[in-house]
């Protein structure tokens, strides 16, 4: 018979009656908060920001927090913004091989196309891409499976008493809902489920069987069954959270982490031939985040084509390159690779405007991408590729910090819009400064904090609380 993967199957023998003995309520000075996030700093994914921010946001208010991560320490990568000793970092054992879509070399292309790749490195990208599809089929509920068992234990081993009053668990991935539900079980306490994206029935979702899909619904709602409330980014996502799984969901932004403008040295990093330059930062997923329309929007520029470069900063998996040979527009395009967060930083600042590519779908109508927060902090223009009636292209519209294009008549009208004000002005004009109000990361977590708050105050509803409360007496 199959366990409920989200009760703890295999993540060891300790009983409730091992875990630590509360506190007194009346000598807790602060209210404890547990989360629980495979991704954490030193990680400059974008999934470790939300995690991060929230848990330095929640002790600057007061909270007691630890954090339950993967991520290793690293002195090179520089403070994680907690005491590390609140840190715990389980590894994931057994280790399985990473798995990534990518087939790029991290190599740079400047001034046009890489040379084509060989028949070796073509048959080990088509492999590579194989390995990846079995492993987000096979692994349930995704790649970080194998740190389910080592992130339990490894919390429950800790070497201090310390017991939380609310856990959160930020996903993907989703095994660290699996952790943080049976941890509160385990100490009879309530959980939060935050979604920075959804799981089995999001607009991203990778998975491409039905009965793959199936397993994975059944699973979120074992898994949901034990949550207290569920926060997403927008409310279309949080709708999806309701009529499916029938549970509180909220709303909490993503927003604007500050940050110090980029260091002038050692130069400009994108062209300065041209007279208009656009420059697009981060993954090129294939499939939905399509820059075909806008590099065949500058074919149609013809002699004018040549006073527009586009930069493209990070892996594209040849999408890119693909895109703009068939367009004929090689020349006017630049391909960087991987580059670091710094570098990344300085490219939008400097550029004139910036591509932002999403997916022209209604199923993509409730995704803020992270990149969106990144982009309105640079103060440049966005031209954003994508669905017209989403959340992000109403944001750009009400904020007057951006237009929305996905035919190459409408785009390419626009960049000989923008090519006329630079040569009647010298440059393309800033974002308002006061587009960004209420967007920064600290305007969205209070409201994260007023929902932990309730769900620690409400604790764990039911026979489950008694049973906790009954196991810690003996």
């Amino acid at each position: 018979m199959r366990r409920d993967p989200s009760d703890g199957a295999g993540t060891g023998d300790t009983k409730p009656a091992d875990l630590p003995t509360p506190v007194p309520s009346d000598s807790r000075d602060a209210p404890r908060l547990l989360l629980v996030s495979y991704h954490f700093p030193p990680a400059e994914t974008v999934g470790a920001r939300r995690p991060a921010a929230l848990a330095r946001f929640a002790r600057d208010h007061g909270w007691d927090v630890r954090v339950l991560t993967a991520i290793a320490p690293s002195p090179e990568a520089g403070d994680a913004g907690l005491a590390e000793a609140s840190i715990v970092r389980a590894e994931p054992t057994p280790r399985l091989p990473r798995l990534n879509r990518s087939a790029g070399t991290g190599t740079s292309a400047t001034s046009g196309a890489a040379p084509a790749p060989t028949t070796l490195a073509s048959v080990r990208a088509v492999a590579k891409g194989w390995v990846w599809k079995a492993g987000m089929e096979l692994l349930v509920p995704d790649p970080q499976v194998n740190w389910i068992r080592a992130a339990v234990r490894g919390f429950l081993r800790g070497p201090d008493r310390w017991r939380p009053d609310v856990i959160v668990a930020s996903g993907p991935p989703f095994s660290g809902f699996v952790v943080a539900s049976s941890l509160a079980r385990r100490f009879g306490v309530p959980w939060v489920a935050d979604y920075r994206d959804l799981w089995s029935v999001g607009n991203e979702y990778w998975v491409r069987s039905g009965p793959r899909r199936a397993l994975d619904r059944r699973l979120e709602q074992r898994v949901l069954r034990t949550v207290t409330t569920c926060v997403t980014v927008s409310e279309p996502l949080a709708d999806a959270l309701r009529s499916t799984f029938g549970v509180d969901a909220r709303v909490v932004m993503n927003g604007i982490d500050r940050r110090p403008a980029p260091s002038p040295a050692g130069g400009p990093t994108i062209p300065s031939a041209a007279t208009l330059t656009l420059a697009h930062t981060g993954y090129v997923y294939p499939g939905k985040r399509d820059p075909g329309p806008l590099l065949d929007a500058i074919a149609l520029l013809g002699p004018d084509a040549a006073r527009v470069h586009v930069v493209f900063a990070g892996d594209d998996h040849g999408i890119v390159r693909a895109a703009a040979e068939r367009a004929g527009v090689v020349d006017s395009v630049t391909l960087l690779g991987h580059v670091s967060a710094e570098k990344s930083w300085r490219i939008q600042v400097e550029a004139d405007v910036l591509v932002l590519l999403m997916w022209n779908d209604p199923r993509d109508a409730g995704t803020y991408t992270g990149k969106i927060f990144d982009y309105l902090l640079a103060g440049r223009p966005i031209l954003l590729l994508g669905y017209e009636g989403g959340v992000a292209a109403e944001l750009l519209r009400t904020r007057g910090a951006g237009v929305v294009g996905n035919d190459r008549e409408s785009i390419a009208a626009r960049l000989r819009e923008w090519l006329a004000v630079k040569d009647r002005t010298g440059r393309v004009p800033a974002v308002a400064a006061s587009a960004l109000d209420g967007l920064y990361r600290e305007d969205q977590l209070s409201g994260f904090l007023e929902i932990l708050r309730e769900a620690a105050e409400r604790g764990v509803p039911g026979s489950r609380a008694r049973a906790a409360t009954t196991s810690r007496r003996h």
